[in-house]
């Protein structure tokens, strides 16, 4: 008897059900995201009124830590050598390439610019994600794998409100002080390795530097570096929220938790910048 010439239906169909899963599934991660966002958003009045002991301890522990920059460490530490880094970076880059000119002072135009609408909010709001945020993911993933967080709602707590939101709370609140003087920690170290390698004197430093800063731009950036700490926190609160697999599987969200939220971090940067400074960047030379 000749074989049969069909196939099994199961042989043609499971291909096409793999590849419409892996073009779904992102677009459910996505709304199911969404979704948690807006929960985390609208409990934060509740939040204040019911929670506050755990916002305040839990804002200590965003900013200080156990005193220590790398291991246990809060964000205050990684964002000070974040600062000064990237502060001597714009300082050492900047004079190197307008000193061929002969604009080396002209470095201060350069560190206002780049340091207050580019760098410090990326540089605070990554401190952020490495030190309170990993910590985020960690923290709920592992409550979620003992069934801690399943507890909570046993006994009519909130999960949502009481471990997700109260860290969104404190890391925005956190972020304020630790992003101005991140920021000004950036221009001091800019201005210092400028003077430093050109032996010049303030007043013409300064001079451009004032020509490109204003209060305006201080403000949108502490805006930017805010919607940074908010998205990070977000997002690293779910992937710990959600997180399966033991302990293991908390290692895996907190992976992809840092790596989704770097990215959209990036992405956001772009649109806040053309929506708030668009493409005139505000410098006139002159005087």
């Amino acid at each position: 008897m000749a074989a049969s010439p069909y196939l099994p239906l199961a042989s043609v169909t499971a291909p096409l059900l793999r590849l419409y899963r892996r073009g779904i599934e992102p677009i459910a991660r996505l709304g199911h995201m969404l979704v948690f966002f807006v929960r985390a958003l609208v409990a934060v009045p509740l939040t204040m009124r019911q929670y506050n002991g755990e916002f305040l301890r839990l804002l200590s522990n965003i900013t200080w830590g156990n005193g220590s920059i790398v291991v246990g460490g809060g964000t205050a530490g990684v964002a000070a050598v974040l600062g000064v880094t990237v502060g001597a970076l714009v300082g050492i880059e900047g004079y190197n390439f307008l000193d061929l000119l002969g604009l080396g002072p002209a470095t201060g135009f350069v560190s206002s610019l780049v340091n207050t609408r580019e760098l410090a909010p990326l540089m605070a709001a990554m401190a952020f994600a490495m030190q309170g945020g990993c910590r985020f993911t960690a923290q709920l993933g592992s409550m979620r794998i003992a069934e801690e967080i399943d507890a909570l709602e046993s006994i009519a707590i909130r999960p949502i409100p009481y471990l997700v939101t109260t860290r969104l709370i404190a890391s925005v609140m956190a972020m304020i002080p630790l992003y101005a003087a991140c920021l000004a920690i950036g221009y001091l170290t800019t201005q210092a390795v400028v003077q430093i390698s050109s032996g010049g004197s303030s007043g013409s430093y300064l001079h451009y530097f004032s020509l490109m800063l204003a209060g305006q731009d201080i403000i949108y950036s502490l805006f930017k570096a805010i919607i940074f700490v908010w998205i990070a926190s977000t997002i690293q609160c779910y992937y710990g929220f959600y997180a399966s697999g033991g302990p293991e599987g908390v290692g895996v969200a907190a992976g992809h938790g840092m790596r989704a939220s770097i990215t959209v971090m990036i992405m956001v940067n772009m649109l806040l910048t053309m929506a708030l400074w668009g493409v005139d960047s505000g410098a006139r030379f002159g005087g």
